[in-house]
């Protein structure tokens, strides 16, 4: 591909607004492209307008499977009116192209897309099978993802590739992510005769306060640090003279591979068992997003490989880095908990915040680097 048609592909995508939805419109667009360049796909509709599709080229003479991955989502715009750039004109203002999602993360969408379709062009498939899973909704509960582990696209793969962006770093853990709600149930009356009710509000307090040093046993991870845990939304009452009858809070936590998701779900289970026993008491735990923690050697041969192909063609030396957020392989290795995952990509600056942009040179460097995984990796 010319250089230019590279970055209209780029633009192409920013310019579909997929905040939280219509990721089938950029399904129906990878697919148009892929039809002008012989490349077979699968388009998989999940819920009406929200497609995710998958794709795979290769000589598949060498047995093994890479997986590169990426999703076709955004976060909300908030306030367009503080935005300098359109968000949906992927504006091009020197080396920068500014527009949601230009670094998170239609910029690495792209650039798999671009490499696959440059490597099928060139005649240069792997000689294994390069697999492409582009999915919807990885920004609020990751239900493109689920919905194809359930079906098995994440089970054979031998490695995965995230191509989130990095800033040409190569990240090889993140921790999960552990999304939950208390709900407590009470009676409501007049506030002038409380004790003839039960507070909802007041129970729920009893759990905030269990909270604060529910995980003190939490052991440390090598790689990812300390639990981190929070309560972040907290909602009681519709009436400043009415005792609630019902109340719940929201929490987040980041499990590590050293106390992970099932640990955490078996601590707050038994602090909600315990404040039950209490009299008035009556609450209910929900489990809301449910994302794994991933870790790699970073002496692996994979993240070897994708540090050697981030040196060659961003000009730098890499960082092997981890991370406290979470991606899509957070529910991929719950099917494949061996395989290695690195994650991979062009600039992030501004990623969710205001004039979001990536940078054309670490975008047209990223396919590159890309094209030489694909190759490399079955060497």
């Amino acid at each position: 591909m010319e250089k230019q048609e590279k970055i209209q592909i780029l633009q192409d995508l920013i310019k579909i607004n997929t905040v939280n939805g219509n990721e089938a419109e950029v399904a129906n667009y990878i697919a148009k492209l892929f039809d002008k360049h012989g490349i077979k796909y699968e388009i998989l509709e999940q819920f009406p307008g929200r497609s995710n599709l998958v794709a795979e080229i290769g000589q598949k003479t060498d047995k093994r499977i890479l997986g590169f991955t990426g999703h076709q989502d955004t976060v909300a715009v908030s306030d367009e009116t503080k935005w300098t750039h359109n968000p949906f004109s992927a504006e091009i203002v020197g080396d920068k192209v500014f527009g949601r999602g230009a670094g998170d993360m239609k910029s690495g969408l792209a650039a798999i897309i671009v490499a696959i379709v440059e490597l099928v062009d060139a005649g240069t498939l792997p000689t294994g099978t390069l697999r492409f899973i582009a999915t919807v909704g990885e920004e609020y509960g990751a239900p493109g993802a689920y919905y194809l582990t359930e079906k098995g696209y994440a089970h054979d793969l031998d490695a995965l590739l995230v191509g989130e962006p990095h800033n040409g770093n190569v990240t090889y853990a993140h921790c999960g992510s552990f999304n939950y709600r208390i709900k407590s149930y009470g009676k409501s009356v007049h506030s002038s005769v409380p004790e003839t009710g039960i507070n909802a509000l007041t129970n729920l307090v009893k759990y905030i306060n269990v909270e604060e040093h529910l995980f003190d046993d939490a052991k440390n991870d090598d790689l990812l640090g300390g639990l981190a845990h929070s309560v972040t939304v907290l909602h009681a009452g519709d009436q400043v003279n009415s005792i609630p009858d019902y109340a719940y809070l929201d929490g987040n936590i980041r499990p590590t591979k050293v106390f992970n998701n099932e640990m955490v779900i078996e601590h707050i289970k038994e602090a909600v068992k315990k404040l039950n026993e209490e009299d008035g008491v009556q609450l209910e735990f929900e489990v809301i997003h449910n994302f794994y923690p991933m870790s790699t050697d970073p002496n692996s041969d994979f993240v070897k490989l994708v540090a050697q192909k981030s040196e060659k063609y961003f000009g730098r030396k890499p960082e092997l880095t981890i991370d406290h957020g979470a991606t899509d392989a957070s529910v991929f290795v719950q099917d494949n908990t061996t395989m290695p995952v690195v994650i991979f990509g062009p600039d992030s600056d501004r990623s969710h915040q205001i004039d979001e942009f990536t940078t054309i040179p670490s975008y047209l460097d990223t396919i590159e680097a890309l094209k030489a995984v694909a190759l490399d990796y079955f060497n």
